[in-house]
């Protein structure tokens, strides 16, 4: 189903009791971040979709969390669970041919639906409600409610765009998310990563000696188009042709009234401007949603030459910080459309998960039907080539009948079936631009893991730890063993951490080691994941040892050791690049919602 705009979506939200509105005054600096970040967090009873009415400074509303949920993101796409999109997908790009002719017809039914919904041509109008109100004299970004999400955040930021460009050569439209810092009224921040197409856009203009980049940053629309920026399309694909097939009609455009840009007309507002792409500026800090924030960097600015609006319009925001939060589910509805197009190109995928831990790059976990030695291998070397999967910093490869979406289970595989001495690949590539761990920007050090069966080794059991010797050991005694095979240790690091392994394995040979810094909680499992697979370079950060390769080892035969240090590092550590700060909200914020939450209409 199409939603004409955001409006028509809200309603559906309200009829399904998924939207909260808020009436009370609210500030956008801090407060709504606060109330949003513990509704995303909190019980799924409370977990809604919030429209802040009445919002400090500004006479527009500020709607979050509108995609924080598996049941909100499948709304936003008219299905009423995310798999069904799979389906969807799965049934029109199936490569076998269709068996009789009635499966012919379905097939072609299928095709034409396709067709029709990205549209022959464009989808050109001449009205839009998008420019029932035009400003073109002295337009000022003071007029939107934009919030200032984190304490320690450069500014004011829009956290949820759909930025759209052009190819300078080619004029492919791209439409990115690409967050947008606030300087004054008239400039932005414009975040592209080096990885991301807005980028790519600016080589080429800057390799044609072009001035300017003509853009527009498009706020509200239909839900699939919203989240259509955010998918990470090859390049040369228009991600609204994308958006056409999910709502099952084209996406209607409007031009541009100050640059040579198309717009979509549903929009609730649109800011023309341009970028000049030998123009850059310090842009952040921004608490992101590696949960640090990310420090300050140079990036191009954003110059405002018009804002158009509908009547009365709503301001959409996501916010951002230490999983889980709305990103997550949106990356959810990424991972569920995109199985499909993986199995495409590796069929012996059954399914793959990115756990909220992993931020999305930090970790991939895929089943397959292994068919030979290195098979698992074969897949991650795969996934490492296909489009922004190449930022994975950990693969880990199950069987078939193992479901990646239940960690524990997971867990149980990568601990009976790996020898950390073969089962385990290494390699330096691209990372995040955001991966604070990396020795190098954008490059460092990434692991696979083949925790698959072996036919020729029989499953792994720990033995019992002496846990009297392990507390003299541990910093302070803070250790935790949260599954057989695995030891956690807190650390102070006053004793280097690779000591303290080669000290446990005389104790514990046959066990993981994982060290976190001092001040973590051991027994909340889902942050000890958090920090592991963002504080860890997987070249640098990690020991195994324990005897020679044996690639033909059979049997019950000693595996080797790993030790994982996911503690903060610095210079001495060989991290030359200075560590991010964690986001924490402020207590004075803190306090502040407190006393208001009963007010606030929202639930425990």
């Amino acid at each position: 189903m199409a939603y004409a705009d955001l409006r028509d979506f809200i309603t559906r939200l309200e009829e399904a009791d998924e939207l909260i509105r808020i009436t009370i005054p609210v500030s956008p600096h801090l407060e709504i971040t606060e109330i949003t970040d513990r509704v995303s967090k909190g019980p799924d009873a409370d977990n809604k979709a919030l429209l802040f009415e009445n919002v400090e400074g500004s006479h527009l509303p500020v709607l979050t969390n509108v995609f924080g949920s598996g049941r909100r993101m499948a709304l936003a796409f008219g299905v009423e669970e995310l798999e069904a999109v799979r389906h969807r997908l799965a049934r029109l790009i199936d490569p076998r041919l269709p068996q009789g002719l009635g499966a012919m017809a379905k097939r072609m039914g299928d095709m034409l639906g396709a067709v029709r919904s990205v549209g022959l041509g464009p989808n050109r109008v001449s009205k839009a409600a998008c420019q029932e109100v035009v400003i073109t004299d002295n337009p000022t970004l003071d007029m939107l409610p934009i919030p200032t999400c984190w304490p320690e955040d450069g500014g004011p930021y829009i956290t949820l765009p759909q930025v759209i460009t052009r190819d300078p050569v080619t004029d492919q439209r791209n439409v990115g998310m690409y967050r947008l810092q606030k300087y004054d009224s008239r400039t932005l921040g414009m975040h592209w990563q080096r990885h991301k197409g807005g980028a790519e856009h600016e080589r080429e203009a800057r390799a044609q000696k072009l001035d300017k980049i003509p853009c527009a940053i498009v706020l509200g629309g239909d839900p699939a188009q919203m989240w259509c920026s955010s998918a990470p399309l090859p390049p040369g694909i228009d991600e609204y042709l994308l958006a056409g097939w999910l709502r099952g009609k084209p996406v209607p455009f409007v031009k541009a009234v100050s640059q040579d840009i198309e717009v979509p007309a549903n929009a609730e507002i649109v800011i023309e401007g341009y970028v000049d792409p030998n123009e850059h500026q310090l842009e952040g800090p921004f608490g992101d949603h590696t949960g640090f924030y990310t420090p300050e960097d140079l990036f191009p600015v954003f110059h405002v030459t018009a804002i158009t609006h509908k009547r009365g319009p709503i301001f959409p925001a996501t916010l951002v910080g230490k999983p889980p939060m709305e990103d997550y589910w949106m990356g959810k509805a990424t991972e569920r459309l995109f199985l499909p197009l993986m199995q495409l190109f590796q069929g012996e995928i059954v399914d793959y998960n990115m756990p909220a831990e992993g931020v999305f790059h930090n970790l991939v976990i895929a089943s397959i039907k292994p068919r030979f030695p290195g098979h698992a291998q074969k897949v991650m070397y795969g996934l490492w080539g296909l489009g922004l999967m190449m930022l994975t910093k950990a693969f880990i490869i199950v069987d078939e009948d193992v479901d990646v979406h239940d960690p524990r289970a997971v867990a149980d595989a990568v601990l009976a079936n790996v020898d950390w001495r073969r089962d385990v690949t290494v390699v330096d590539g691209p990372v995040d631009q955001l991966d604070h761990s990396a020795i190098h920007d954008s490059y460092g050090g990434k692991i696979g893991i083949d925790a698959t069966r072996k036919s020729d080794r029989e499953p792994f059991a720990p033995a019992p730890l002496p846990a009297d010797q392990i507390t003299t050991i541990a910093s302070e005694g803070r250790w935790s063993a949260p599954l057989p095979g695995v030891i956690l240790l807190a650390t102070d690091k006053s004793r280097p951490v690779r000591e303290l392994f080669e000290a446990l394995w005389a104790l514990a040979p046959d066990h993981v080691l994982i060290a976190v810094d001092d001040f973590v909680a051991l027994e909340n499992l889902s942050d000890v994941v958090w920090r592991v697979l963002g504080n860890v370079d997987w070249h640098r950060d990690i020991v195994v040892n324990r005897g020679p390769i044996d690639h033909f080892a059979t049997g019950a035969a000693p595996r080797g050791q790993i030790g994982i240090d996911a503690t903060t590092k610095g210079p001495d550590d060989g991290h030359p690049r200075g560590w991010p700060q964690e986001i924490e909200m402020s207590a004075e914020i803190k306090a502040l919602v407190d006393g208001k939450w009963a007010d606030y209409g929202i639930g425990g």
